[in-house]
């Protein structure tokens, strides 16, 4: 196995207490949403629900993605992006 990098922006980044980690996926891919349950295993359902907002938005290696059908692979980077306001 090897690593996916996740990285949690702006309120994100707060309420896990860091701003990126590490998961070990298999070597043929992992889906979203067993990622999910490596995250509650480690963070919680709190944390969870948080990432799974409906206003959270996916990028996997800096592009823009949907959760739905979504495979991730070692070396891969998935961010986590919540809406952002500014004044």
């Amino acid at each position: 196995m090897s690593e996916l990098r996740l990285r949690y922006l702006a309120s994100l980044r707060e309420q896990l207490g860091t701003s990126d980690e590490a998961l070990a996926v298999p070597a043929d891919g992992s889906t979203f949403e067993h990622v999910l349950e490596q995250l509650a295993d480690r963070h919680g359902a709190a944390a969870v629900a948080a990432l799974t907002a409906g206003n959270v938005r996916l990028a996997l290696n800096q592009e823009l993605v949907e959760a739905e059908g979504l495979i991730v692979h070692a070396g891969d980077e998935l961010a986590f992006l919540p809406p952002v306001t500014g004044g």
